[in-house]
């Protein structure tokens, strides 16, 4: 007998964006921080100050999304909300929510977006709006950041470059872990006090330096690792080259580079993220795009890296690795 043809699937993607809603909804309100805590709906909504009857309906939500347990009649954090749903957790992941949440609207116009080919938002944001990105490209690192820090021994390396460092994420994870390791982040003036801010919390300042400015007119210094966190994608093929090139040629004989992406497929429509993001970068920016290993491959072939690799990281971030 056939498969029987549902509306299942269907239905599952269109109520995936209540899930949102109501995760973001919980991230707002310290939801799961107060449940750290605080068990019964009675002492839930004293703290949070809220009426019963709605709260209990999230959170009972949230049992059935499997972010909460229920256990005679008191709430409690899965595993999984405790790693990256609680803000005192160094993997937290609440901001990168929250910045989506804000991105919503811009979704509603992609019928315009495919119409037009052109993005529907631009890279002039408030100070405030670029401290929210900021922040949840911080919660976006922490994974890949130490999946890269056990991947390679920098054991012997002495300089990172970090192009685009974002929040510092990488830089701070890696040259705490290897004493021997220095870094320069080269990022915008608009998040230098927010990258300060991390570097402060959780690094070390005297072993990280800040280069403020545009990474395609800055002169980069010498080094003997560089690395692409997460950048490539807000770029054209044309502008990644030339940002390549700069690495290259201050890059010391038998450094590396190191490229972490949402990577496609050969045949672009897999997996399922970045095809995804893939759509996402042509709604936020005039250039970006999901790129394929063998599209990046091929830069670093043209300028003259070596002993090209792609490494999994953890999903759905992948690094390409290349020798000069």
């Amino acid at each position: 007998m056939k498969n029987k043809i549902t509306i299942e699937p269907i239905s599952s993607i269109t109520t995936n964006l209540w899930k949102f809603r109501i995760l973001a909804a919980t991230v707002k309100l310290g939801v799961f921080d107060i449940i750290e805590n605080v068990h019964s709906i009675k002492n839930i909504s004293d703290e949070l100050a809220l009426k019963i009857d709605p709260l209990e309906r999230l959170l009972n939500a949230l049992v059935a999304m499997e972010l909460l347990d229920k256990k005679e009649g008191s709430y409690f954090n899965k595993p999984i909300s405790l790693k990256f749903l609680v803000k005192s957790s160094n993997e937290y992941y609440g901001d990168f929510i929250l910045m989506n949440e804000e991105s919503e609207n811009s979704w509603k116009k992609l019928d315009k977006v495919i119409a037009t080919g052109s993005p529907v938002t631009n890279d002039n944001r408030s100070g405030l709006a670029k401290k929210i990105f900021t922040k949840a490209m911080h919660n976006n690192a922490q994974a890949p950041a130490n999946a890269i820090s056990n991947l390679i021994d920098f054991s012997n390396r002495k300089h990172l470059l970090d192009i685009g460092g974002g929040s510092g994420a990488f830089s701070i994870i890696l040259t705490n872990k290897y004493n021997n390791l220095k870094a320069t982040i080269i990022e915008q003036p608009a998040v230098c006090e927010t990258i300060k801010e991390y570097i402060k919390k959780e690094g070390n300042l005297d072993k990280i330096n800040i280069l403020d400015g545009d990474y395609f007119e800055i002169e980069f210094p010498v080094h003997d690792v560089a690395l692409f966190g997460q950048i490539f994608h807000s770029n054209s093929a044309e502008q990644n080259n030339i940002l390549l090139k700069k690495a290259y040629e201050k890059l010391e004989d038998n450094g590396i580079v190191i490229i972490t992406e949402f990577l496609l497929d050969e045949d672009k429509t897999s997996p399922l993220f970045p095809a995804l993001f893939n759509l996402n970068m042509l709604k936020q920016t005039k250039n970006g795009r999901a790129y394929t290993f063998s599209e990046i491959k091929s830069w670093l072939e043209d300028i003259g890296f070596k002993n090209i690799e792609k490494q999994h990281l953890t999903e759905p971030h992948t690094a390409i690795i290349a020798c000069k």
